[in-house]
């Protein structure tokens, strides 16, 4: 089947949850900027090697949730959460490769991102410990103060510059990141060629099967840019009874199809095959970066159900989209499903109404 066959066949429009309540935006502000600062670069702590050491994919988790065991389904979590407090989750494969060719270079990295970005806080994180200087351009007002994620990326070395909504919007073109500085280019959320060809190894582990266990049947996972997603279908390849479903978490969700059908084309030509994958739209909850009440609750509960930590951002929308679901039983009993859990988990302090938790 074609990857816009199988697109085609299993995204779904309805909306996941109540959306009829005015969404309002989470406490954090994502045009917060500062004054530029850039601590001394680091002397080189550790070789990439070691660096990536830290990275070999988890195990797999099986989550004991209720809800799952109401809809007679297996839910297994990749919990990538735990590889590191700072370069969180899927960041670390993303941002591999372009390291390495940073490192090889002798160059510095340039990339983008807002003022809660999961990217620039890892990116930031591996420079100083590999000893390569970051620049972030991020997107915001040099007058606001500095979130909390640009602080640790500042306290990491990160060079902080900043740029208006209207020049962010310019970040795909060609000559962006030439009009700032100089250095390896890393677009946003590790949206390259290189970022979607580091996530091999995260891919095998989301495909393979628990030692005495059948294989998953179904793999799930958050979107941003896409990246990803892209990175998983380029590495497993066509693969039977194997579906992959992202979760746009952004309002336009639907335009990420065809950025992750020019991310494969890119990566390994037109032609390239892929597991029957598609789109869960619907689980946005107002839009990128918001945070309703009623996901707030959804939190607290899924938390104190299964004991695994989620953020708003992307894996609070990625696992309330699978509870729905689930409670709709819109899989089949039986089936056995992977979760990937992108980390991200710093973000949770823009919201104070999980710090309680």
């Amino acid at each position: 089947m074609s990857p816009h066959a199988a697109a085609s066949r299993h995204a779904t429009a309805e909306a996941l949850m109540p959306d009829t309540e005015d969404s309002p935006l989470p406490p954090h502000r994502e045009d917060a900027r500062a004054s530029s600062s850039q601590a001394a670069s680091p002397p080189v702590a550790e070789t990439l090697d070691s660096l990536l050491d830290l990275f070999t994919p988890p195990a797999v988790e099986r989550l004991t949730w209720p809800l799952a065991d109401e809809a007679g389904v297996i839910v297994e979590c990749l919990r990538a959460d735990t590889l590191d407090s700072e370069i969180s989750g899927n960041k670390a494969w993303k941002l591999r490769l372009p390291l390495a060719k940073a490192l090889s270079e002798k160059r510095g990295i340039i990339s983008c991102g807002g003022g809660w970005s999961n990217h620039l806080h890892a990116l930031a994180a591996a420079g100083a410990r590999l000893g390569i200087e970051t620049h972030g351009l991020v997107r915001g007002h040099p007058e606001a103060p500095l979130t909390p994620t640009l602080a640790d990326a500042r306290d990491n070395g990160m060079r902080l510059s900043f740029v208006s909504r209207a020049e962010y919007r310019q970040r795909d073109q060609p000559d962006f990141a030439s009009r700032h500085g100089e250095g390896v280019w890393i677009p946003e959320g590790g949206g390259c060629v290189e970022g979607v060809a580091g996530l091999a190894p995260l891919a095998q582990a989301l495909a393979e099967p628990v030692a005495g266990e059948s294989a998953p049947q179904l793999v799930l996972l958050a979107c941003g840019s896409g990246t990803t997603l892209a990175g998983v279908l380029s590495a497993l390849g066509e693969r039977d009874g194997l579906r992959v479903i992202g979760v746009p978490t952004m309002n336009h969700g639907d335009q990420l199809y065809h950025r992750v059908r020019r991310l494969l084309a890119e990566s390994g030509g037109s032609q390239q095959k892929t597991p029957e994958w598609g789109l869960w739209l619907g689980a946005q909850a107002g839009g990128f970066a918001k945070a309703p009440d009623w996901l707030i609750r959804f939190i607290q509960r899924f938390e104190a159900e299964t004991g695994v930590a989620v953020e708003p951002v992307y894996t609070a929308k990625l696992f309330a989209a699978l509870a729905h679901h689930l409670a709709n039983g819109l899989i089949a009993r039986g089936t056995r499903i992977r979760v990937l859990h992108s980390g991200g988990l710093q973000g949770r302090r823009g919201y104070p109404a999980l710090q309680a938790i």
